[in-house]
């Protein structure tokens, strides 16, 4: 009892444990939120990259395709491992708007012939399109708590309420962006008055963004049946959006063009960071009103058999939605077009010969869903099983050898750049690590000192009976309650500031003090990731309350072996 009741008199009664508890807290609040925000975006770009091509693609080294891919299909559909498959073509070529121009008159682009449907099913393209899948549930979610069952009038009421209140926001904004005057550049305080004045301008262009979301949400809710009772929130959710992602062109898009003949047969998804659209600081994308329907001039580079050029083929096309899959490099260069279009726009449709016999259609990727990939093992078994297949059609059709035939999974796939992600997160948690001895070190020099200072104390609990391990036994549990306070706060602080991050960012450190670390224009996830890693936590808090104990292991082993007689007549 008497080691517990010095423990807590020592805690409480020293001024110096302060410092200790400090530097713990310190290091387990920057190791906490380091190690949370580095996993949040290693997990980003996992989901991105999974998210983008299914569980495991079969793919050509040659950029000429594969043909015979149906049947391949169809022997995949019979696998007990398999949900769903897709063909893909993937050809390059220059995207040209004749009414806007990006970066030029073309842009050098890589586009993609997909089944829009099928391709939902084995990634998260559906998910990745705006006005088929985002816009919709952003209107939703704009609309507020809503007491279903509701009426389509109520919902344009309400829709246009929000829309009165986003003009009066934007009226305020544009009178005290009128308001502002030019600083002298000898003015005092210049740098916060001119911070103050780019907070205006910034506020008055999310006013502008928020006008024109409520306005897209109030057109979103008009084209309802005006009739109609939506009894819950997935019955609205699938009026407001359809089903599956189409190309087709809705029929609003007819009133851009003079003529049914002027307007496009097909259309086409562009990436989301192509050029059409400006990004703002807070990750929200501004789109023209003219970009959607626009037309657009694909032109694709065929490639043979032999892996020759062919002559470009070009072919009109509407813009009816933009995609973003979170990963930059396809965003930045990806068009999405009918598959069957792209198939015959890169010569890879079934051909029938001159010389009698037919060549067969070809594509170049199959994209696979595994029905069981909750895990990196399920996924590498799934692969196993579609590779034995695709070797044994491979032995059936001769003809695919040249092809050049591969499998691999998503991470496989993404491998380079998800394990240069992963070095870095590693990298810095390892150095913060290093950097976390510190605790270790102030804990030893404190207690160190405190050994030295409480020298007649140890002789005094020696003489009365106090044995050598319950000496030591004093100072090893004060040790472990000051790391378990320092940390306590350190979790405590730590996991409340993750989850506060974006908050913190955008309303402390930009609107007051005018720092931007975190700034969504050039970044890929428009926000901080504030999820808390449980296991991380708990690892991070343990591994301080072993750093505590072994700072104050020596000096309880020096408390412990002295001679109590020394120690009594210690000055």
């Amino acid at each position: 009892m008497y080691k517990l009741f010095l423990c807590f008199r020592y805690l409480t009664r020293k001024g110096i444990v302060v410092f200790p508890i400090l530097a713990v807290w310190l290091c387990v609040l920057m190791l906490i939120v380091v190690t949370s925000i580095m996993t949040g975006f290693v997990n980003r770009v996992r989901t991105a990259g999974r998210g983008l091509m299914g569980d495991v693609v079969i793919d050509s080294q040659s950029m000429a395709g594969f043909p015979y891919y149906r049947q391949l299909q169809r022997k995949l559909s019979q696998l007990p491992q398999v949900l769903a498959s897709t063909p893909v073509i993937t050809a390059y070529g220059l995207l040209n708007l004749p009414e806007f121009g990006i970066n030029g008159a073309n842009t050098y682009v890589q586009i993609m012939g997909i089944d829009p449907a099928g391709k939902s099913k084995v990634s998260d393209f559906g998910a990745s399109l705006f006005w088929q899948h985002q816009a919709p549930r952003e209107a939703l979610r704009d609309l507020g708590p809503l007491a279903f069952p509701v009426t389509t009038g109520w919902l344009v009421a309400q829709a246009q309420r929000r829309l009165r209140a986003a003009i009066r926001r934007l009226r305020r904004r544009r009178t005290a962006l009128l308001a502002l005057k030019p600083i002298p550049a000898s003015a005092w305080f210049a740098y916060w008055r001119r911070h103050w004045q780019v907070i205006t301008r910034e506020d008055y262009r999310q006013a502008l963004y928020a006008l024109d979301r409520a306005d897209r949400d109030l057109r979103f809710v008009e084209s309802l049946n005006p009739h109609a009772v939506f009894p819950d929130r997935q019955a609205l959710l699938d009026a407001l959006a359809p089903t599956t992602p189409s190309f087709k062109p809705p029929p609003a898009a007819a009133a851009r063009y003079p003529t049914a003949a002027a307007e496009p047969k097909h259309g086409c998804i562009v990436g989301v960071d192509i050029g059409l659209y400006r990004r703002d600081r807070f990750g929200h994308y501004h789109r023209p009103a003219g970009v959607r329907f626009a037309p657009v001039i694909l032109t694709v580079a065929p490639v043979t058999r032999r892996v020759t050029l062919a002559t470009p083929q070009s072919r009109r096309f509407m813009i009816v939605d933009d995609a973003r899959t979170k990963v930059f490099t396809v965003d930045r260069r990806t068009v999405y077009a009918p598959f069957k279009v792209i198939q015959k726009m890169a010569f890879m449709q079934r051909q029938e010969l001159l010389t009698g016999g037919v060549r067969p259609a070809r594509c170049n990727q199959i994209q696979v869903r595994l029905r069981d990939d909750a895990t990196s093992g399920a996924v590498r078994a799934g692969r196993r099983a579609i590779a034995a297949l695709v070797r044994r059609f491979e032995r059936r059709h001769p003809t695919m050898l040249m092809a050049g035939m591969q499998v691999r999974t998503w991470q496989q796939m993404q491998g380079e750049f998800i394990h240069a992600v992963d070095h870095e997160r590693d990298l810095i948690v390892f150095l913060l690590g290093l950097m976390s001895l510190v605790v270790v070190i102030v804990i030893f020099l404190i207690f160190f000192m405190m050994v030295r200072d409480k020298t007649r104390d140890i002789g005094i609990i020696k003489a009365v009976g106090g044995s050598e391990f319950g000496v030591g036994v004093i100072f090893v549990l004060y040790g472990m309650l000051i790391s378990a306070a320092g940390a306590l706060l350190g979790m405590v602080s730590g996991v409340e500031f993750v989850r506060h991050d974006n908050w913190i960012h955008d309303h402390i450190l930009w609107r007051i003090f005018g720092i931007s670390i975190w700034n969504r224009r050039y970044y890929i996830f428009s926000r901080i990731p504030d999820q808390v890693d449980p296991h991380a936590v708990a690892a991070i808090v343990s591994l301080a309350v072993a750093a505590g104990l072994i700072g104050a292991l020596v000096p309880a082993l020096i408390a412990a072996v002295q001679d109590p007689v020394e120690a009594l007549r210690y000055e």
